[in-house]
């Protein structure tokens, strides 16, 4: 499991290992080792998709994605060398084929992409995406696959009374399905959104983990 932030990610874990039979899992973080200077010459300045992720203490970061895949090859490179058999990258972010490495590498973004279009038939998406600063690339990014989408802002790190607002901005946005896009954002969460606005919401946590599940051993 690869993250843009701090490994281990002892918040996304949890909600995905009932689906895991058992696989053996280890953990690398783009910001890894990094001081706060270092980190903080990650910010976006605007030449690329904003990203966000926890750090270890439970805060979290904005950073900018091109700035970032360095690292990530960086951690893709050291986990390949003790042998793993698959990549899951614990993020939506839209990223750029650029990230090598000898095993596959499943993103979340592309199982979404592929996904919801099959489940959304047609109807409205809405999208929840961490900070404001990303809702437009949002809209952006969905484009593609559903076309228009109603947006709004959550932060999963931050979330205090936050999900009441962002489930009305995408009530009043005509959302019919609704879609987490953050791997921050968790199953109790998912269990809210989906309560006030009465409306099916996608995690991704649970989608990704769900798939990678078919690819193990039930035993």
């Amino acid at each position: 499991m690869l993250t843009i932030g701090q490994s281990p990610r002892t918040d996304v874990l949890p909600d995905m290992l009932e689906f895991l039979h058992g696989a053996e899992i280890l953990q690398a973080g783009a910001l890894d080792g990094l001081t706060a200077p270092e980190m903080a010459a990650l910010a976006p300045q605007g030449g690329s998709d904003v990203l966000v992720s926890r750090l270890q203490d439970g805060t979290w970061v904005l950073m900018e994605e091109n700035k970032v895949l360095p690292l990530l090859q960086q951690r893709v490179d050291s986990l390949c060398a003790q042998g793993v058999e698959l990549l899951i990258m614990l993020c939506t972010g839209k990223f750029p084929d650029v990230l090598r490495a000898q095993v596959p590498i499943l993103y979340p973004q592309k199982l979404l992409y592929g996904v919801v279009p099959l489940l959304a038939q047609g109807r409205r998406v809405g999208v929840l995406n961490p900070d404001p600063k990303q809702l437009e690339q949002c809209r952006r990014n969905w484009a593609g696959a559903v076309g228009e989408v109603a947006a709004a802002a959550l932060n999963p790190y931050e979330p205090a009374d936050g999900i009441p607002r962002a489930a009305r901005e995408l009530t009043e946005g005509g959302a019919q399905l609704i879609v987490m896009d953050c791997m921050g954002y968790t199953r109790a969460m998912k269990a809210q959104v989906a309560r006030l606005t009465g409306k099916s919401v996608i995690l991704p946590r649970t989608l990704l983990a769900r798939t990678v599940g078919e690819l193990l051993s039930e035993n």
